[in-house]
């Protein structure tokens, strides 16, 4: 995987162990928040490789505003959506 750097339009879901548990429903989220926004086209939802947070799981990346938000359900993805993507 490479490097993204800050100002790229990608939200990442860990896939490592434990998130992968829990993370369904969060892609599920954000790739449904994106379609109702119309902006499915200019970001992405992808998975990446575990990042060390197992006991945050699951844990998503921000890469537009290089943040780590943990513990992530579909009520906080939502709050994430309007912070971060909207805003």
């Amino acid at each position: 995987m490479s490097k993204v750097k800050k100002g790229e339009r990608t939200i990442f879901v860990c896939d490592g162990k434990k998130c992968c548990r829990y993370n369904e429903e969060t892609k599920s989220c954000f790739k449904a928040l994106l379609e109702e926004s119309g902006l499915s086209n200019d970001y992405s939802v992808c998975k990446m490789k575990c990042q060390g947070m197992c006991k945050s799981a699951p844990v998503v990346y921000i890469s537009s505003h290089d943040k780590y938000k943990k513990e992530v359900g579909a009520k906080k993805a939502k709050k994430i959506f309007q912070e971060y993507i909207i805003a």
